[in-house]
């Protein structure tokens, strides 16, 4: 069953024509709601990305890799990268997997898993314009092959926790990840486990350059590619008070029935 649209201050603006499955399981939307539109100085970059989460669903267990270098250096993520020019962001997960991972998807094995709208600022500076890219997931449930060690990755196996996990617990490298797989891995996770393939993952997120003592949660800034640390956490008490950083300040996530496929077609072309 579908739930009724919301109004345009309730959901972003790229999903407000998609089928909702359900209400979003995580969101914190901007002081004066979602925009119905791009705000005047917003660019959306042309060049598009996926990210590829590789699930055993006989084990339980979801490969990850952390980052040699680059953007998302020091991190663990799904294995993807940019889709290049004339190729289908099908072709691109599979290929990308396979260089950073060594794994070869099989036909029925890869399939598309939703998308992430990723807003940050065009420069480190508190009224600063935005730049949105777009992230394509994809889920790899068979393959052929064995991870290795690749130039970007070292993929590693990670348990996939039950639903009512409690943080202290989670096996997963949350910690060692961009901030907003906080809230999106283990729903989408778990999503793939149950072989909800006709669940679509549906986000928007925003990082704003602001005082850290304003920042909506105490998940780390961002730090050019990465995120940034801190020695221990009363110096990050303490630098919360004068430092600035850019952080997760705004974000929305659902799951959309593979209905939504048709306006992400017309949009962002072949999947």
């Amino acid at each position: 069953m579908t739930v009724s649209s919301p109004t345009p201050v309730g959901i972003p603006h790229e999903f407000k024509n998609h089928q909702l499955i359900r209400g979003p399981f995580a969101s914190h939307s901007p002081a004066a709601g979602w925009p119905e539109q791009d705000e005047i100085g917003t660019i959306r970059l042309k060049q598009e990305y996926t990210l590829i989460f590789v699930v055993d669903r006989v084990k339980n267990k979801v490969l990850l890799g952390f980052k040699r270098r680059g953007m998302g250096v020091d991190l663990y993520n799904g294995f993807g990268g940019k889709v290049e020019k004339g190729e289908s962001i099908h072709r691109c997960a599979a290929r990308e997997l396979e260089e950073e991972s060594g794994l070869v998807p099989e036909n029925e094995g890869l399939y598309y898993k939703g998308c992430l709208f990723s807003s940050r600022p065009q420069s480190l500076s508190v009224d600063s314009k935005s730049s949105v890219i777009t992230i394509h997931f994809f889920a790899c449930v068979s393959w052929s092959g064995e991870p290795i060690m690749t130039e970007e990755m070292i993929p590693q196996w990670f348990d996939v926790p039950a639903e009512d996990i409690v943080d202290k617990e989670n096996p997963l490298p949350i910690d060692q990840m961009w901030p907003e797989a906080t809230f999106y891995l283990l729903p989408v996770l778990r999503s793939i486990l149950d072989d909800h393939r006709g669940d679509l993952f549906l986000s928007r997120i925003n990082y704003e350059y602001m005082c850290l003592a304003d920042a909506p949660t105490s998940l780390p800034a961002l730090d050019g590619m990465t995120i940034r640390q801190y020695v221990t956490s009363s110096i990050a008490h303490e630098d919360k008070k004068h430092d600035f950083g850019e952080c997760l300040s705004s974000w929305w996530m659902c799951f959309g029935s593979d209905k939504s496929l048709g306006p992400i077609r017309n949009e962002y072309g072949t999947v």
